[in-house]
């Protein structure tokens, strides 16, 4: 019955036959037309494409494995037959882009020229954030690779392998790093109150020359740094002392004193240094001393090599480059014949005031038999240093008047007015002469060497094997003309070198380096946290199975110098990795690979004991004595050289603590600080391997080959192109050194063992103790 009702409803809903064919048959054009006039207008758009280019652009053409490198905007990836019709592809899409960008055709014009300015200045800045740029940034990017360190960007090395090339730089001729990256601090108040400022600080056998005949400005009296009334704990690394000279008839009035240092110890530095200032001001006192930092208002070269000075004299010095024709322009141009910086006095400093070195650039260099002002010149200069080599002419305070250099800055002439004045010259090639729109630049010379990095007076160490590698000069000026000095120099002969280079020049001398070499300052303990921490992740980032198993070689402490287990301290500072699961995972399979044999119980009880210590509470570096100057390390000679040694430490140790009493000018310690003191004693030793190998950093150093007992660990190592074998730096514990005399009684040799850190044979070296 439903069925039968659906269906009618059906059939009475369904129109009829003919009703359906008369609307059929009656089609409306127009209104037909306008629903489907987007269709036509496209296929007839499409037609008109195909008829007028094909059905495709000309690198759709090709096969498919040829269009990747064909569809681009360079024509001539178009096979030659293409070219013509891609090149008017291109030139159309070109034209319509501009139309619907509203502009004219054509090309928009290079990318340099789209970039807007704003946005590169922007970008610019960014990337500065949180760090330093220097001057010559740009030239050492594109030569060198930089990191960041210390608060600032510092070339490391060259991108080129120069390794040997910069040996022989600074062997035969000059090698230059800008090392406008120091740290520069001014003191300013009465010389009286400036002079206990740093007797709070350095130690007493720097401290007299610093306050007492270097007060002129003629010297640059080296220091070593410590907390304030420490000596001879807190060590806190080098410094040079610069005095302003003292304007005529100031005498013991204002005066101006810059120290120069490494980054690393500059906010240790400043704050003692605010701290004792503080106290000096106090009513009563000797009166307030101002501390400044003007590191980023002074650029530092230094240059090392035989070659240094007649280069700097071509430089700044040559026909037209002075602007006066002071004391110190005629000393540098006599001692321009010197066969090696290392015959001039250490210390000395030349100021000079010189026209725009961009007016004379490149400069002419004499050839060394040339450059003489003449054997009688040089050997005046010699004999009789003048004094007033230090001083410009009188009220001129050259580089100490930061406000006047920043006027020059400000109103010389930019590079584009020197090109100008360039192209109106009648003969090319011409030098520029100075005129009343160019500006004068002071400068400051400094002799520097070894004295100047280890912070006190030192003899020539190995002189028959450096020779000049560790002696050249340091060049100061204001900040803007680090460009302006820079390019003559190099230009002239210098080899730019980053801070690995100028690290192996320094092994290489057999001198220690900061902070490197410099175990017991809180430098030295940052510096290797940081390099242990990458060292731990390179080897955690290796698979297990390719991992050194540093357990196996019987290495407790790879990554770092374990001063501290040395010295018997609880822990390591608290900025070192602890050993962690990685060294856990070591000892494990070393266990398992034994198995239960007495030199399993052996190796695991020495394990759980490193453990235990690197667990331990962190300790304070502050409480270690690194002996310094070439007083100390003489007593420390002698001490090992006497024969029959003493029974004890303390009877053995007594010249040692009497000498740095003597330079402290106080009485002897008692007992128990006398032998905390020698307990937590470290000295700095150079070894000389007479046997293959180069030794790894943190390499322990053993009395005998069968020795498993370290008296110290290596804190640098490598192969010495000047004595044809491997050297080393090394800080030897004065425990251990007091074993070593009398190991080695009847021999005038002292032999020790550096032990390898991945299994090869252990290495034999010579000892010989260095400031």
């Amino acid at each position: 019955m439903d069925s039968k009702g659906t269906s009618k409803r059906k059939a009475a809903a369904a129109p009829a036959a003919g009703d359906t064919l008369d609307r059929a048959r009656a089609v409306g054009v127009e209104a037909f037309v306008e629903a489907r006039a987007f269709e036509i207008n496209a296929l007839q758009r499409s037609l008109d494409d195909a008829r007028g280019s094909g059905n495709a652009r000309a690198f759709q053409t090709l096969a498919r494995h040829l269009r990747r490198r064909a569809a681009s905007h360079n024509v001539k990836r178009v096979p030659a037959r293409m070219r013509a019709r891609a090149a008017e592809e291109m030139r159309r899409a070109a034209g319509g882009e501009a139309a619907q960008r509203g502009g004219s055709g054509g090309s928009g014009g290079s990318r340099h020229k789209r970039r807007r300015t704003q946005a590169v200045r922007d970008e610019y800045a960014r990337r500065q954030t949180g760090k330093r740029w220097l001057e010559t940034h740009v030239w050492h990017a594109k030569r060198m690779h930089m990191r960041q360190a210390w608060g600032a960007m510092v070339a490391d090395t060259p991108h080129a392998r120069s390794h040997r090339a910069a040996y022989r730089a600074a062997k035969e001729h000059c090698h230059v790093q800008d090392v406008s990256y120091y740290a520069t601090l001014e003191l300013a108040g009465r010389r009286g109150a400036i002079a206990q400022a740093l007797a709070a600080l350095a130690a007493p056998a720097t401290l007299a020359p610093a306050v007492g005949r270097c007060c002129d400005g003629a010297r640059l009296a080296p220091l070593t740094l410590h907390r304030a009334h420490a000596y001879p704990r807190g060590l806190l690394g080098p410094a040079a002392a610069l005095w302003q000279p003292a304007a005529d008839g100031a005498g013991a009035g204002e005066r101006v004193l810059w120290l120069r240092m490494h980054p690393a110890l500059a906010a240790d530095v400043g704050a003692e240094l605010a701290a004792v200032a503080g106290a000096l001001a106090a009513p009563g006192a000797e009166g307030r001393v101002h501390v400044r930092d003007i590191s980023a208002d002074v650029v530092a070269f230094e240059l090392l090599g035989p070659r240094s000075t007649p280069l700097l004299a071509a430089a700044l010095a040559g026909e037209g480059a002075a602007a006066d024709a002071g004391a110190g322009v005629q000393t540098l141009r006599a001692v321009a014949a010197a066969p090696s910086p290392a015959v001039l006095p250490e210390g000395a400093v030349l100021a000079l005031r010189i026209h725009d070195p961009r007016l004379r650039f490149p400069p002419r260099v004499a050839q060394p038999a040339d450059a003489a002002a003449g054997p009688a010149a040089l050997e005046a200069a010699l004999r009789s240093w003048p004094a007033a080599a230090a001083r410009l002419a009188s009220g001129d305070a050259g580089v100490f008047d930061r406000a006047a250099c920043a006027a020059d800055v400000a109103r010389r002439p930019s590079d584009h007015a020197l090109n100008q004045r360039r192209h109106a010259l009648l003969a090319p090639g011409s030098r520029l002469a100075p005129g009343a729109a160019d500006v004068s630049l002071p400068l400051l010379l400094v002799r520097t060497g070894p004295e100047a990095a280890l912070g006190a007076r030192t003899a020539a160490a190995d002189a028959g094997v450096v020779d000049a590698m560790a002696h050249g000069w340091t060049l100061l000026a204001p900040r803007g003309w680090a460009m302006a000095l820079w390019l003559p120099l190099v230009f002239a002969g210098a080899r730019a070198q980053g801070l690995q280079e100028r690290m192996h020049v320094s092994l290489e001398a057999g001198h220690a380096a900061f902070p490197r070499d410099w175990p017991g300052c809180p430098a030295y303990d940052a510096a290797a946290a940081a390099d242990a921490a990458q060292a731990l992740a390179r080897w955690l980032r290796r698979p297990p199975g390719k991992r050194t198993n540093y357990a196996h070689h019987g290495v407790d402490s790879p990554f770092f110098a374990p001063f501290h287990r040395l010295l018997g301290m609880p822990g390591p500072p608290p900025a070192y990795p602890r050993l962690g699961p990685a060294g856990l995972e070591c000892r494990m399979r070393r266990l398992k690979k034994i198995g239960a044999s007495a030199s399993a119980s052996a190796s695991a009880s020495a394990g759980a004991e490193a453990e235990m210590a690197d667990s331990a509470e962190p300790t304070d570096s502050a409480s270690i004595w690194l002996v310094t100057g070439e007083r100390l390390a003489a007593v420390v000679q002698a001490m090992l050289a006497k024969r029959p040694p003493a029974a004890t430490l303390r009877q053995w140790a007594a010249p040692l603590l009497a000498a740095a009493a003597a330079a402290a000018d106080s009485t002897h310690a008692s007992d128990s600080d006398a032998d905390a003191l020698l307990g937590h004693c470290l000295v700095r030793v150079r070894l000389t391997c007479s046997a293959r190998g180069v030794p790894a950093a943190n390499a322990p150093v053993c009395l005998t080959t069968d020795s498993t007992e370290p008296i110290g660990y290596v804190t640098a190592g490598s192969f010495s192109l000047a004595r044809g074998c491997a050297v080393a730096i090394a800080a030897c514990s004065l425990q251990g050194l007091f074993s070593l005399a009398h190991v080695s009684a009847r021999s005038p040799r002292k032999l020790v063992a550096i032990r390898s850190m991945n299994g090869s044979p252990e290495c034999e070296a010579t000892l010989a103790v260095i400031p």
